[in-house]
């Protein structure tokens, strides 16, 4: 069960490349790493078939003054839930091209 825009070329990865996703292998990027670089943020759980992505647009909305969070902060924080979640708190997160062009126009001011 995806949730991803109808456009993007996002996939799920095979099982055994989504096992070796690990949150260290993220870094210290940051959504505005994410935001300059015009790349969604791949969600994907690994107990079921959900797969999620938050394009650039959609990461400039929920973190709108919150740009130097720690993409790997915020994937320790996630989990599959809601009426289409199996409950797992077993969750890759990668960056993804974003399938449409975008810019940034920086942190909101204030």
């Amino acid at each position: 069960m995806d949730e991803i825009a109808p456009y993007s070329t996002l996939k799920r990865p095979p099982a055994k490349l989504l096992r070796s996703f690990n949150l260290r292998q993220i870094g210290d990027d940051r959504v505005s790493t994410f935001l300059q670089n015009n790349w969604s943020l791949a969600i994907c759980c690994r107990d079921c078939s959900r797969l999620i992505e938050w394009t650039p647009p959609m990461l400039a909305e929920k973190f709108r003054g919150k740009e130097t969070a720690r993409i790997a902060d915020i994937g320790s924080r996630l989990a599959c839930t809601g009426e289409r979640g199996c409950g797992s708190h077993e969750i890759a997160v990668w960056p993804h091209p974003h399938d449409r062009a975008w810019t940034w126009d920086g942190p909101a001011a204030g």
